[in-house]
């Protein structure tokens, strides 16, 4: 479960204080899949840094599955990131000089299995998403959909608790939007994962059972039209 509590994060520009949040609260139970909303500039990636623990609120608690993540230090973070959260991001952060089964490997082998396990965990994902026969291509070979397809397996082969995905759609076209928004709600329903995706796209937020627009440093549940 992942439990907000009262968080409020203020930035400073110059002499002005901006107030991104102002006693935010968001609770999600394990296998929920939720969207966040929101004009450019409102917060939700901030929101989802905060979740991943890549960003510290002001103030307020985070707690994911009863630990409270609030107070860790910057190792401690790092090591619960690696073992319980999982990002995919619109521009999907391949790396170009490794192959497409070591892109999604990558996070088993950082998290300290073996290589072969890991290369054979990736290619079991990559099965699943119908692009096993990439699995020796460079990222740069495969198309915009498939890249997308390769951050989703990344993202999921450690069986994360969390799932996040910053505007994972936003560079692919229709087609491809459809066919990688449903794949990664599928297997994160499979795996039983919370899933927090932002987007700008209203057509995949009304796909999705609960959704929260950012206003006014908080959220209010979206009503789907």
């Amino acid at each position: 479960m992942l439990d907000l509590q009262n968080i409020v994060q203020i930035y400073q520009q110059g002499q002005a204080e901006v107030i991104v949040f102002d006693d935010l609260n968001l609770n999600v139970k394990q296998g929920e899949t939720i969207g966040i909303i929101g004009p450019s500039g409102s917060g939700k990636s901030t929101l989802l840094n905060i979740i991943g623990l890549l960003e510290k609120p002001h103030s307020g608690k985070i707690s994911i599955s009863g630990t409270n993540c609030s107070d860790m230090n910057n190792e401690e973070k790092v090591n619960f990131r690696k073992n319980n959260i999982g990002f995919i991001f619109q521009n999907n952060q391949l790396l170009e000089d490794f192959l497409v089964e070591e892109n999604v490997a990558l996070p088993m082998i950082l998290a300290g299995h073996s290589y072969k396990k890991s290369i054979k965990r990736a290619r079991e994902f990559l099965e699943m998403l119908g692009i096993v026969e990439r699995r020796n291509f460079k990222p740069g070979l495969l198309s915009g959909g498939e890249q997308q397809r390769v951050a989703i397996a990344r993202a999921l082969i450690k069986d994360p608790t969390i799932l996040l995905a910053d505007e994972p759609t936003g560079s692919l076209d229709l087609l491809n939007t459809s066919l990688v928004f449903n794949l990664m709600i599928k297997l994160a329903k499979e795996k039983n994962t919370i899933t927090i995706l932002a987007t700008h796209n209203l057509n995949l937020i009304n796909k999705i059972n609960k959704s929260y627009k950012i206003f006014d440093g908080n959220l209010i549940e979206y009503k789907k039209k």
